[in-house]
């Protein structure tokens, strides 16, 4: 790898030829247009100084600072929107969350851009495939916001027209499984959500003594019919047996005979006995209850009808109060409706979603797609120089190290050898002064001994 021998300028230093005339006071206009490119270029995170060797190329990177501005103040007024399209509160505590939001997205923009400076050897796109995710992903957040606004109009009125529908179905159920007979249903659909008590209501209670008064009618009925019945077989036997008419049981004869006579009399009696007559009564009886029945019936099943309808409404209000106002999810669900629904819908929701993502990728974007610059060169380089010169004091340093290290052991060693000869020296001195001190009591003991011997030898 070949590395470049530029050396960077001193930090604090200008080029002789990027250095800017003092501007009179009638210039502070240009003055003050100076330091806002300043301001901006800074964003992108260039250097000055560095930035003085290639004059040239601030433009590119004021006009990119001002992408970032741009992105950034996009971002604002997304999240202005949002919040003020969902929440109650006034536009005015709203201005410090989008100016927050504002700031974090231009302080990640920036990041973002300070990374990507240099010339990327190799795999470019690579390099910046991470930076890229991470972009999509926040203009994602960004641009939702702006999308939902520009279809609201379509939004609401198909997050409308599914309430309806769902209020509907709602009542539906309801109806169903309560119906104006006052029943149990027994679909097993009619869970206690769908079940009402209607408190009050005597439509039972007629509906079951209407139902029994109409039963004992018809038996009543049913026992007249029967005993009319045979009550005409008796008289039409006799008016033929009266009457001379020949067939079963008829004498042939006209006029009241015998068995005129007792024929009428058995029909007189069976009428007598059978209490027909007061069978009758009890039937007009029982018809003008059942009449009276139906009629209470029929205004119990219109208060229960009424009282029904009521619960049905306040069941549905009640549903439809605690939906409360459509959110941002109900928003994004009837947009993704909406877009399912129409071809040329989704077409308009991809594009001007694809749209507000590339205006967020800008900052980003100008970058990828701009190449490397002479400033990126020039960055290179001086990395480069900054990762050699660290390169080169790391060596020294190792070296100083191993010198001061190959110092200190042979010091260790020449310490290590003056204590041994000490040891030594002191060690035969010990023995010398031992074997002196042996010799003198070998002496002295043997001067004692011939002490003792005496002249000639005798102890």
């Amino acid at each position: 790898m070949t590395h470049s021998t530029v050396a960077p300028p001193e930090a604090g230093s200008r080029p002789e030829t990027a250095e800017e005339p003092r501007l009179p006071p009638e210039s502070r206009p240009y003055r003050f247009r100076a330091w806002t490119s300043r301001v901006l270029r800074r964003l992108t995170g260039v250097d000055e100084d560095l930035l003085d060797e290639v004059p040239e190329e601030r433009p590119r990177y004021t006009l990119q600072g001002l992408v970032v501005v741009c992105t950034s103040l996009l971002a604002g007024i997304a999240v202005f929107v949002a919040l003020g399209r969902f929440t109650d509160t006034p536009w005015p505590l709203l201005v410090p969350a989008a100016a927050f939001w504002a700031g974090l997205i231009l302080v990640f923009d920036c990041w973002m851009l300070s990374t990507m400076h240099g010339v990327k050897k190799g795999h470019r796109f690579r390099d910046y495939t991470g930076r890229i995710i991470l972009a999509v992903l926040v203009s994602v957040v960004v641009a939702e916001p702006l999308l939902l606004y520009v279809f609201r109009p379509s939004v609401e009125q198909e997050i409308r027209v599914d309430r309806q529908q769902e209020e509907a179905a709602f009542r539906s159920s309801l109806e169903r499984c309560n119906p104006v007979s006052g029943e149990q249903s027994t679909d097993p659909s009619c869970t206690e959500e769908f079940l009402l008590t209607v408190g009050g209501s005597t439509l039972a209670a007629d509906r079951s003594a209407l139902a029994a008064t109409v039963a004992e009618r018809d038996r009543v009925q049913e026992h007249v019919d029967s005993l009319r019945g045979q009550l005409e077989e008796k008289q039409e036997l006799a008016r033929l047996e009266c009457n001379g008419s020949s067939g079963d049981g008829l004498t042939g004869r006209a006029g009241e005979g015998v068995n005129c006579r007792r024929l009428r009399g058995e029909a007189d009696a069976f009428e007598e006995d059978s209490r027909l007559s007061s069978y009758q009564a009890n039937l007009l009886e029982l018809d003008s209850e059942v009449e009276g029945l139906t009629s209470a019936s029929g205004v119990s099943t219109a208060d229960f009808a009424s009282a029904r309808g009521e619960l049905i409404d306040e069941k549905v209000a009640d549903r439809t109060a605690a939906e409360g106002e459509h959110g941002i999810i109900d928003e994004m669900e009837a947009l993704g409706e909406l877009a399912r629904g129409n071809f040329y819908v989704m077409a308009a929701v991809l594009l001007l979603r694809l749209l507000l993502v590339a205006v967020d990728l800008f900052p980003v974007l100008t970058k990828v797609l701009g190449g490397a610059s002479k400033y990126d060169e020039l960055y290179t380089a001086r990395a480069d120089f900054h990762r050699e010169r660290h390169g080169e004091k790391l060596r020294i340093r190792r070296k100083q190290l191993q010198v001061d290290t190959d110092r200190d052991v042979g010091r260790l060693d020449a310490q290590q050898q003056a204590d041994r000869n000490e040891n030594d020296r002191r060690m035969r001195s010990d023995k010398v002064r031992q074997r002196a001190v042996l010799e003198d009591e070998i002496a002295r003991q043997a001067s004692q001994y011939r002490g003792q011997r005496g002249p000639d030898g005798e102890g």
